[in-house]
C-alpha cells in the first residue's frame, strides 16, 4: 500500500523550528511550525515548491503531511565556515566546496527542504488510505517519504473535469470544484501585470461553458473585459452596457469600441476580427446604454417615509400635541406593511393613500389647526404619490436588474458594465446589487445563480469609505453581497492590487484566494495570517512570472485546504482561437 502512494526515494526529518512574528496589524503575535527535511542531493530535480511529503508521527500509522516550501543546497564543508577563519582558508575551503557540486560524489551535499505541516494526516492501515484534519507531532530522525503523483492528485484537486491550468512541479491538470468555488466567493490578488484580468477572464469563461444556469455580471473599471471575452459575447445572449451613448450604426460603435477599450499586445494582430465582432454585437442588439437617474433623484421607499416620520417627532419644533399622532402613524403604518407582506426597500404607491386618510381623520378630531405641520406633511406625500412612476423604454439599473434574474433560456448570460468614470461608477454598482439583492429576498429562487465580478476591489469597497465620492454605497453593498448573497445564490468575485486597502469584513468572507505577486510585505503578511501558510511560502510568489498563481482554497475549489502553485491557462490564447473563425 505505501508504494502505491509514495515515491522510492526519501529523506530523514532533521530539526524542527517555531518561528513568531508580530502580526500585521502590530496588536499581537503568531507562530508558525517548520520543519527541516534532508534529502539526498540527488533529488533536486524533484522538490519543487509544493511538493507534498509525510512524515512518521508520533502515532503509529499516522503521517504527517508537510508541503515544501523552499530548498537550500548544503555542503558540509560550509556548515562551519565564518569571518573567524582566515581569508585564505576560507578562500581554499570554497574552491573545494565550489567544484564538488558537480562531482559524481555526494557524500558531502544533500538538500535542505523547508517544510511546514498542513494540518493533516495520512492514515495508513490495511485496506485503505485517509486524508483528515488532524496534527500529530512529527517523530525527529524518522523517515520522510514523498507522496507520488497519484496519491497528490487524489488529495489536492476536486473530482472534476474542469482545470484552470497546470500544477507547477507536478504535471497535473489543477481540477477545481467550480460551482463550490464561486459559492463561497473568491478573491484575485496581484500586482499590475501579474494577469489578473486574464485569470479573471478564464473563471468567467468556464463558468459560462461549465454551470449554465449561472449568469456572469463584470463591473469593468478598466474597460477591457469587452475585448478579453468578446468571443462569449457573440457566443451567448450577452450584454455590453455603457453610460455612454451607444452610436446608431455598427461601422461608428466599432470604431468608438476599438478606440475606448484596452487590447493587450498579444492580440494586437486580430485588430481587425476585433472591430468586426464589435459590429456584431450592435447588429445584434447586444450594446446598451443604461440610463442612470440625475443624481440626488430617488424614488420614495417605505424607509424614506418612516425615517421622515420619525425626523418629525424628534424635531424641537413639532408640536407635542402632534407627536403622539405621529407614533400612530408609525405604528399603522407597520401594521400596513405587515398586512401587505412590503420591505422598507419597496417604493410607495397610491395603494397608502387609506392609511394618510386615517392620520388626516385622528388629526381632525384632536382638532388640529389645518396649516398644522402633520396635514403640511401628508400634503407633501400625497403630492409625491400622485406623480406616479412614469414608464420609459430606457434601459435602466430596473430593467438590468429584471433582465440578469430572468431564468428563461434565452436570456441574457453575461452582462459587462464598463463604469470608467469612478464615482458614478461607484453609484451604479451599489445600486445594482442592491436592486437585485432586494429582488431575490422577495421573490427567492435558486435560478438562476448570479456571480459577480468587481474589478478594481479597492476603488469599491476601500477600508476608508466617504460617502462623498459613494464609496460608502458601494462599499456597503459589495460586504452585504458577500456576508449574504450565498443564500440566495448571489456570489462574488473581487479583484485588486492591494489588500491594505480593501474593507477587512469583505475581505474575511472570501474561501478561495488567487496570490500572485504582492511585493509589499503588509499584504502578504495579512493573507499568510489569514489561511495560516508560511510567510516563506508566501515569500515564493515573489518569483511567480506573469500567469502563475497560488491557490488558497477553504475546502471551496479545492477538496482540502492545500496551497497549490499552478500556471492558469492563457485566456488570450483562448479568445484568439476562437475569433480568428469569425
Amino acid at each position: 500500500m505505501m508504494e502505491s502512494i509514495f515515491e522510492v526515494e526519501e529523506g530523514k526529518l532533521r530539526e524542527a523550528k517555531i518561528i513568531t512574528r508580530q502580526t500585521s496589524d502590530g496588536r499581537g503575535t503568531i507562530s508558525f511550525r517548520n520543519y527541516i527535511v534532508e534529502f539526498p542531493f540527488s533529488l533536486k530535480d524533484k522538490l519543487g515548491i509544493g511538493k507534498l511529503l509525510a512524515v512518521n508521527t508520533i502515532k503509529e500509522n499516522y503521517y504527517l503531511i508537510l508541503e515544501v516550501a523552499d530548498i537550500i543546497p548544503m555542503h558540509y564543508g560550509m556548515i562551519n565556515l565564518d569571518s573567524t577563519i582566515p581569508k585564505e582558508i576560507r578562500n581554499e575551503i570554497m574552491k573545494k566546496v565550489s567544484e564538488s557540486w558537480y562531482s559524481n560524489d555526494e557524500k558531502e551535499i544533500w538538500i535542505d527542504s523547508i517544510t511546514y505541516p498542513l494540518g493533516y494526516i495520512l492514515e495508513i492501515n490495511s485496506n485503505n488510505i485517509q486524508f483528515k484534519k488532524g496534527y500529530f507531532p512529527p517523530l525527529l530522525g524518522s523517515s520522510v517519504k514523498i507522496l507520488n503523483k497519484k496519491a497528490y492528485a487524489s488529495f489536492v484537486c476536486a473530482n472534476s473535469n474542469v482545470s484552470l491550468g497546470n500544477i507547477l512541479h507536478e504535471q497535473l491538470s489543477l481540477d477545481i470544484n467550480l460551482e463550490k468555488a464561486i459559492k463561497y466567493h473568491l478573491g484575485i490578488f496581484a500586482f499590475t501585470g501579474s494577469g489578473k484580468s486574464n485569470l479573471a477572464s478564464l473563471i468567467a469563461r468556464k463558468v459560462l461553458d461549465n454551470l449554465p444556469d449561472t449568469k456572469v455580471v463584470i463591473f469593468d473599471v478598466s474597460m477591457e473585459y469587452a475585448i478579453l471575452l468578446l468571443d462569449k459575447l457573440l457566443e451567448v445572449p450577452s450584454r455590453v452596457i455603457s453610460l455612454d451613448r451607444v452610436p446608431p450604426n455598427p461601422a461608428d460603435a466599432s470604431r468608438k469600441f476599438l478606440r475606448s477599450h484596452v487590447i493587450p499586445d498579444d492580440i494586437i494582430d486580430i485588430r481587425d476580427k476585433i472591430k468586426k465582432g464589435a459590429e456584431i454585437l450592435h447588429q445584434n442588439e447586444k450594446m446598451k446604454q443604461l440610463y442612470v437617474p440625475p443624481e440626488g433623484f430617488t424614488y420614495l421607499t417605505y424607509a424614506d417615509l418612516i425615517d421622515l416620520v420619525k425626523k418629525q417627532i424628534e424635531d424641537k419644533y413639532t408640536a407635542i400635541s402632534q407627536k403622539p399622532l405621529l407614533y400612530t402613524f408609525l405604528s399603522k403604518l407597520d401594521n400596513f406593511m405587515r398586512e401587505r407582506k412590503l420591505t422598507v426597500d419597496d417604493i410607495i404607491d397610491d395603494s397608502i393613500n387609506n392609511l394618510l386618510d386615517e392620520i388626516e381623520n385622528l388629526g381632525k378630531d384632536a382638532h388640529l389647526k389645518e396649516n398644522s405641520s402633520l396635514f403640511t406633511f401628508i400634503s407633501g406625500i400625497r403630492a409625491y404619490i400622485s406623480l406616479g412612476i412614469r414608464e420609459t423604454e430606457d434601459y435602466d439599473i430596473e430593467n438590468l436588474a429584471i433582465e440578469i434574474l430572468d431564468s428563461s433560456r434565452d436570456s441574457p448570460r453575461l452582462f459587462i458594465l464598463e463604469l470608467p468614470n469612478l464615482e458614478e461608477g461607484r453609484q451604479v454598482v451599489a445600486t445594482v446589487i442592491n436592486q437585485i439583492y432586494n429582488r431575490r429576498k422577495r421573490m427567492y429562487s435558486d435560478n438562476p445563480k448570479v456571480l459577480f465580478i468587481i474589478d478594481e476591489a479597492q476603488e469599491f469597497i476601500p477600508y476608508d469609505t466617504k460617502q462623498k465620492d459613494k464609496s460608502e454605497a458601494s462599499s456597503t453593498a459589495i460586504e452585504k453581497l458577500l456576508r449574504h448573497g450565498r443564500k440566495y445564490h448571489l456570489h462574488s468575485l473581487i479583484s485588486t492590487q492591494r489588500l491594505a486597502y480593501l474593507n477587512t469584513n469583505a475581505l474575511q468572507q472570501l474561501h478561495s484566494y488567487f496570490i500572485s505577486t504582492l511585493p509589499r510585505p503588509y499584504d502578504r503578511q495579512l493573507l499568510a495570517e489569514t489561511f495560516g501558510i508560511s510567510d516563506m511560502l508566501l515569500d515564493k510568489t515573489l518569483e511567480l512570472e506573469p500567469g502563475q498563481w497560488l491557490l488558497v482554497s477553504f475546502k471551496s475549489a479545492l477538496p482540502h485546504d492545500v496551497p497549490v502553485f499552478f500556471a492558469a491557462e492563457n485566456n488570450l490564447d483562448l479568445l484568439k482561437d476562437r475569433i480568428n473563425k469569425l
